[in-house]
């Protein structure tokens, strides 16, 4: 299931990554109908196991039934947490990217890549260079998730201890309410 899920994840993140072509001939983004927020939601180690079963889970198979997911995806080897993360935010596996063990904080390899931070480029570095004014929140609750994004291409950042005083379905109409995000990714 945690491979499914993080194939749900990289879909995502390839339809983001998509939006973000910047062809001479693209037609500006006021002119397109593109959704105005989008939230990007993963699950560590959910099983698709439990899904396929019948787990009774009806919000979270309306949402996928709604959105875009998929129960068919595999990790990347080795399968630990910091290297799955870091290659659905980045596009790319660890031998790019360089995250290779569970709580990696710096990449173990050197990236073939790097972006002006000195990391391998992610979907929120490239969100927010595309669209500078975008407000893109980041909630997690393993503190290893803080160390896969770069801290320049957040808006809001909310840890483990923040989690904990707010649930989620309070923080995210919280922060529409007080900054209209473009762009949420709840963990």
């Amino acid at each position: 299931m945690k491979k499914q899920i993080l194939f749900i994840c990289c879909a995502v993140i390839a339809y983001c990554l998509s939006a973000c072509n910047t062809a001479p001939q693209q037609v500006p983004l006021k002119e397109k109908n593109l959704p105005k927020h989008v939230i990007l939601i993963g699950f560590d180690g959910l099983s698709a196991h439990c899904l396929n079963n019948g787990a009774d889970m009806p919000t979270f198979r309306k949402m996928m039934a709604e959105g875009a997911s998929t129960l068919e995806n595999r990790s990347i080897l080795p399968s630990s947490s910091a290297c799955n993360w870091a290659s659905m935010f980045m596009g790319a596996g660890p031998e790019l990217h360089g995250y290779t063990e569970w709580g990696s904080r710096t990449p173990e390899l050197p990236s073939r890549v790097v972006n002006s931070d000195n990391r391998f480029p992610n979907i929120f570095g490239m969100y927010r260079d595309k669209a500078p004014e975008a407000e893109i929140g980041y909630i997690y609750e393993w503190e290893g998730m803080n160390y896969l994004v770069e801290p320049f291409s957040i808006s809001r950042r909310r840890s483990r201890t923040f989690a904990r005083l707010y649930t989620i379905s309070r923080m995210v109409p919280d922060m529409a309410r007080d900054g209209v995000p473009r762009s949420i990714s709840p963990w």
